[in-house]
């Protein structure tokens, strides 16, 4: 290890991983001994690699704004890459889910919108799911489908039959379990209209018909009460988590931190770096309203809105910005994690690639109007957003900055 330097002090160690300087505390908790755990604090000051950037061109990208109907999406709302670089893409406009070969070519399509088998109500892939070469996650019949290489239904089954009310799309452990947050409880008479409001929320694994909590208390969701419901707030945060071999890490978004929990429900592990700037400045509040306004036709619509609307909306974002996007931790199968920052805080999209022990290892910055759909240890699988809002997945090779000179 390059520039490895260790303090061999038994209460804490400090240690340069990878040319970033990297700092590791070890505490010995005080809990019985047929409990005791060590839980490790990694602290990186700036990623130990060089910045990593896209290749100049995709190995294959699929997705056009008029042509045949199988290469045109209305709404893709995953996508993953497989060991022989084909491609499977779910489209929720059509219900469909389509394989591309490693080349881009149109191989088959299956799904219809219904609620039978190989019919769907909402459409997420869900990666890295053993056991099945294709696993949809259908939010809407909060149902799990599963399909071979060539289309065909292998599996279905409701996940509410064993326990599971997923808030958000449930992700695959590497044993074929599934880790969810469950829908919280929550008293609405108590609210306000106008009140901004934060879910408590619990961190659960279901295994073999039987749903363990690992952690719970979890500062979640952002909410908005409007009267009529709920909604997420405005640039508000969440809760993120991906599941690895060796159990969960997960996060509020409040800072760029993350904690890992073991199976057995012990916090084993935790990861800080020093992420962008979460400070919303008047360039931020500036480019928002600008959205705002381009979609209003005349000179007198835009200064109706700004005048009327505006203050209200700036006057409920927050004073900083999310850590992370909603959906924006990603485990590869080797234990590292991709962390997408928030997009607002920059016209483009910046990654972090954290090592398995939770040091910070590289950046990526992404073209704006893209999404971290799939990725392995030299690759991404991105969503991307053409001039009229046109949708499109590409597979880019990744390589550092220094080399690309």
């Amino acid at each position: 290890m390059n520039n490895h330097v260790v303090n061999t002090s038994s209460a804490n160690a400090r240690i340069v991983l990878y040319r970033a300087m990297t700092r590791v505390i070890i505490y010995g908790l005080l809990m019985p001994a047929t409990t005791l755990a060590a839980q490790t604090i990694v602290e990186s000051e700036y990623p130990g690699h060089p910045d990593l950037i896209l290749s100049d061109e995709p190995l294959v990208s699929i997705g056009v704004l008029e042509g045949p109907m199988e290469y045109m999406f209305g709404e893709v709302t995953g996508a993953i890459r497989l060991e022989d670089g084909s491609v499977v893409v779910a489209d929720e406009q059509s219900y469909e889910v389509r394989m591309f070969d490693a080349g881009g070519q149109h191989m088959w399509t299956s799904g219809s919108q219904g609620e039978g088998p190989g019919e769907y109500g909402g459409l997420r892939m869900l990666r890295a799911c053993p056991g099945s070469a294709i696993t949809v996650f259908d939010w809407h019949l909060d149902r799990i489908t599963e399909l071979d290489a060539e289309g065909n239904v292998t599996d279905t089954r409701r996940l509410g039959e064993v326990g599971v009310n997923s808030y958000s799309e449930p992700v695959c452990a590497p044993d074929a379990s599934l880790v969810f947050t469950p829908w919280p409880e929550t008293d609405y008479a108590s609210l306000t209209v106008g009140e901004i409001y934060r879910w408590s929320m619990s961190l659960n694994w279901a295994r073999n018909d039987t749903v363990t909590i690992l952690r719970s208390g979890i500062p979640g969701v952002e909410r908005f009460f409007y009267g009529g419901g709920t909604g997420p707030r405005e640039w508000g945060k969440a809760m993120v988590f991906a599941a690895t071999g060796t159990g969960v890490w997960y996060g509020s978004g409040d800072d760029y931190e993350l904690e890992h929990v073991d199976w057995s429900g012990r916090v084993t592990r935790i990861a800080r770096w020093i992420g962008p700037d979460q400070d919303v400045t008047t360039e931020h509040l500036d480019r928002y309203l600008s959205a705002y306004l381009a979609r209003y036709d005349t000179p007198a619509e835009r200064q109706r809105f700004e005048s009327e609307r505006w203050p209200d909306i700036r006057n409920d974002l927050p004073k900083q910005f999310p850590a992370f996007e909603a959906d924006g931790l990603m485990a590869l199968p080797d234990g590292s994690l991709w962390v997408t920052t928030f997009g607002w805080r920059s016209p483009d999209q910046e990654l972090h690639l954290l090592h398995p022990s939770g040091s910070w290892v590289a950046r990526l910055v992404i073209p704006a109007r893209s999404t971290l759909l799939d990725a392995g240890p030299d690759w991404v699988l991105l969503r991307e957003r053409g001039e009229f809002g046109e949708h499109s997945v590409a597979v880019y090779e990744l390589v550092e900055a220094d080399d690309a000179d």
